[in-house]
């Protein structure tokens, strides 16, 4: 039952509701309790008051008629007010009792702590069975009749506690009622959205195990824009990308299945023409010479495969040194001399300075440099230009490597990077690169901490810049 989390959370949601519902009805069956009471406190202190006023008047008046109608008021009063009601001399002797017959407490003297507070001027409330006076408890209210505050009588009012608690029952009953009907509809209204949820999570689950199962074309259909519908577009986003590495998983063996294929093929059929002398022996030099530059041409591959893997997983180790990038730069180019000539290109250096100090690994950064001039002179026809520029800014140098090439598409340089890349210009005229130099070149970059981009159009040319920290002049 619990297994799923929002049976978890439905349970807790209805164990939290039911335990807030406890509180707020011990709450208020107190404040309506307290509230009722008070009430009724407050409106016997009223005729209390008034009864003082009456008291005062017939004291004045001293006759015996006026004594029997305010007698007759005390009974009225006591019924009206639902209280039975004594009125005291300042000595504590009932005077009066409102309650006639057996029961009546008329001439008993009250002798207690409230009615000395009284005999002070002091109004008393309490609750109670007034010192054992009463068997059922009692809400107790006793005024003092003051003149001039002289205390010239008391007056006890006394409120069958049973009588104000069913008033109080009565609201309290409708109030329960009403948090009931909200606590049910509250649960219901939740165990709806819980059941909506529940299905949510069983799409998302679904589509999950999809994709584990390698359908990176299942998508959730969720359009909300809370927490759930962003989750969703996550996920979505999720198995895009991971229908982008499987994509390239498929090209990266495709490619590398080819690029290990081609060569292999050269190297077994000039082998096999040599061995059963369809090469006739004076041509045997140039066909194994063929068959050694195939050889290092699976090297080369398997050089960097092991190369790329290595710093993907390992990370690239670096060795920072200080060194003048112009220096590198005109080293590498002396590697390419035979292939320029050969081509016929033409090479302008640009530099900002005679010399810039930059501080980082130098043999990696020359592979760098290395493999981005590859890359131009292999894609670049007969005749054209290659631009080296470097540019300080700050306390950075951009080296810039330009060539007027036939260019790359807009909508394949953001995959440039990416390893086994088939783009026509990634493979070069002679189809002999390994389509990874671009991969090297980024990670070694983004170990140093550096940033490097392309620019590129159609017929016009490719750019790529990357930049170097300078080294702080001491």
């Amino acid at each position: 039952m619990f297994k799923s989390f929002v049976n978890k959370f439905f349970f807790i949601y209805a164990i939290l509701t039911l335990i807030i519902f406890m509180i707020l009805t011990t709450l208020i069956t107190n404040i309506i309790e307290s509230f009722f009471i008070n009430d009724q406190k407050k409106n016997m202190i009223n005729v209390g008051e008034a009864i003082s006023e009456e008291y005062l008047a017939a004291y004045y008046d001293q006759t015996k008629m006026a004594a029997l109608n305010f007698e007759y008021q005390i009974v009225i009063m006591s019924n009206n007010i639902g209280s039975r009601i004594w009125i005291l001399s300042n000595d504590g002797t009932v005077q009066i009792d409102s309650e006639k017959g057996v029961n009546s407490f008329e001439k008993l003297v009250i002798d207690n702590p409230s009615i000395d507070k009284a005999k002070k001027g002091e109004i008393v409330t309490l609750k109670g069975d007034f010192y054992g006076l009463s068997s059922t408890p009692l809400i107790t209210v006793i005024v003092p009749i003051k003149m001039n505050n002289d205390v010239k009588g008391i007056i006890v009012m006394h409120s069958p506690y049973p009588a104000v608690k069913k008033t109080a029952n009565y609201f309290f009953n409708l109030t329960i009622i009403c948090l009931l009907f909200s606590l049910v509809f509250s649960i219901m209204l939740m165990y709806l959205f819980s059941r909506r949820i529940t299905k949510t999570f069983q799409q998302m689950n679904k589509t999950a195990r999809s994709i584990a199962n390698g359908n990176f074309e299942s998508r959730i259909v969720i359009n909300t824009n809370d927490d759930i519908g962003e989750l969703a577009t996550n996920l979505n986003f999720m198995a895009a990308e991971l229908g982008k590495l499987e994509e390239m998983r498929r090209s990266f063996i495709a490619n590398i299945s080819h690029d290990f294929r081609s060569p292999l093929t050269s190297i077994k059929g000039f082998v096999q023409a040599i061995l059963d002398g369809t090469i006739p022996h004076e041509n045997q030099d140039r066909y194994l010479n063929i068959v050694l530059d195939e050889t290092n041409r699976l090297s080369n591959l398997t050089n960097e495969i092991l190369l790329l893997t290595n710093l993907e997983n390992n990370g690239v180790q670096l060795n920072y040194t200080e060194f003048d990038i112009h220096l590198v730069i005109r080293e590498v180019l002396i590697k390419f001399e035979g292939k320029i000539r050969e081509k016929k290109m033409h090479i302008t250096l640009l530099i900002d300075e005679k010399q810039i100090i930059v501080s980082a690994d130098k043999d990696k950064i020359e592979r760098v440099i290395y493999n981005l001039i590859d890359n131009a002179v292999k894609f670049c026809n007969k005749g054209d230009r290659i631009t080296i520029e470097t540019t300080k800014f700050k306390d950075k140098v951009n080296i810039s490597i330009k060539d007027n090439g036939p260019g790359i598409k807009e909508d394949e340089i953001k995959y440039i990077f990416n390893r086994f890349h088939k783009a026509d210009r990634s493979r070069g005229e002679d189809k002999k690169g390994t389509g990874l130099g671009l991969s090297i070149v980024k990670e070694i970059i983004t170990a140093h901490g550096e940033t490097i981009n392309v620019n590129s159009k159609i017929n016009v040319g490719t750019e790529f810049v990357f930049t170097l920290t300078i080294t702080k002049t001491k």
